[in-house]
């Protein structure tokens, strides 16, 4: 693995682990075994560091929301998939690397955001008219709404001061927000559907 690669996956393992702000140049250098100078090569501060991680890892996911869509046999089984790589994502992660982000790392944040409305907020929004017209998410459902609604649910989960994560996890925390969700916008079919994706799920 070349340098700059093992900076980057370090830096990565260490924002998740203990949050953005907590991390210094100092401790990035120390668990590399390298010299704060070798790093200053490939990056002058620790915001640029940040920022290509951002759009690395932005990037990472508008390729597997592309893999997940071809996996899909329906449109909540696709939810589903999505959901189930959020909660192993996020069992990795402290919730104080999303406030970092948010609140010290302006143009992450921008790529982030961008992200969203690109990708994100297309493919939910894709998602719920194939659901729609596949008769498994209900005929009266308002399309932008419900795909900014989801947008809501993330947002609220990562930046939001709503829960605390002490008596739920965040991972846990995102799989009962995605219940919330689809159980709300599906017919009697769609829950039949869910159901046996939970299903199949326990017995695995």
């Amino acid at each position: 693995m070349e340098a700059q690669e093992k900076i980057l996956k370090i830096s990565l393992d260490l924002f998740f682990k203990y949050g953005i702000k907590r991390v210094t140049m100092d401790d990035i250098a120390k668990e590399l075994g390298m010299s704060k100078k070798t790093i200053y090569q490939f990056y002058k501060e620790k915001d640029e560091l940040v920022d290509q991680l951002c759009e690395i890892e932005m990037l990472k996911q508008e390729k597997l929301f592309k893999e997940i869509n071809d996996l899909a046999i329906d449109p909540i089984h696709e939810l589903m998939l999505i959901s189930l790589k959020m909660s192993d994502m996020m069992q990795h992660i402290n919730p104080m690397f999303f406030i970092d982000l948010q609140k010290y790392y302006p143009n992450a944040f921008a790529t982030f955001q961008k992200f969203k409305e690109n990708c994100a907020f297309k493919d939910i929004l894709r998602n719920v008219k194939e659901g729609k017209k596949a008769g498994i998410y209900r005929a009266d459902i308002n399309e932008n709404f419900a795909a900014r609604h989801r947008l809501a649910q993330i947002d609220m989960l990562m930046f939001g001061n709503y829960f605390s994560y002490e008596d739920l996890s965040f991972s846990k925390s995102n799989e009962l927000l995605l219940d919330v969700f689809v159980y709300g916008i599906c017919t009697i079919k769609g829950h039949k559907l869910i159901n046996n994706y939970k299903k199949i799920k326990e017995e695995e």
